[in-house]
């Protein structure tokens, strides 16, 4: 079965590993049939978020996301382009509102309050295609920056079941001794 790892940040990143809208693009632009992608992320940039949940989305065959740890941010969105979405069992999704840095004068941050509003709509309008809970159920849990065990996001309409493969978890902390 083709397979995309998105383990990792979503969008360059100059600070860790990182998987980008191109490259899934150019993966999936050499692969037929249905796709199993594997998620491991604490997320990244929602625009590549957005565009990865696109590509997938328009995909022709089966999209399958296996949740290997950690769903979060941007991931999570991604994670909502599954056909099925499975979680192992001690794996987590989490969602939170948009956010960003900005620099400018007080008309600067306005605008920039209202894309992050815009994002936030975005987002919402994601997971509602995924869940059955209202926008409201969504945006409170956004709000709360709200994190799903297996169970619970199955419960939510975010997974559709668990995976009876475990997921390691490993201590990347290097100790002196």
């Amino acid at each position: 079965m083709n397979q995309i790892d998105i383990y990792g940040d979503i969008g360059e990143s100059f600070w860790a590993e990182s998987v980008s809208a191109n490259d899934v693009k150019s993966s999936l632009e050499s692969m037929t049939g249905d796709v199993l992608v594997r998620i491991n992320s604490a997320g990244g940039s929602v625009f590549d978020g957005f565009a990865i949940y696109n590509l997938l989305k328009q995909h022709k065959g089966t999209v399958t996301v296996k949740i290997d740890a950690l769903a979060a941010s941007a991931a999570s969105v991604i994670a909502m382009a599954g056909d099925v979405v499975e979680m192992a069992d001690n794996a987590l999704f989490m969602m939170h509102n948009p956010w960003t840095m900005a620099l400018g004068e007080s008309k600067d941050m306005m605008k920039t309050a209202e894309l992050l509003d815009k994002i936030r709509d975005s987002i919402v309008t994601t997971y509602k295609s995924k869940t059955d809970l209202s926008e409201q159920e969504i945006s409170d849990m956004m709000d709360e920056e709200t994190w799903l065990s297996a169970d619970e996001a199955i419960a939510k309409g975010f997974a559709t079941s668990k995976t009876s493969e475990r997921a390691a978890i490993e201590n990347k902390i290097e100790k002196p001794w």
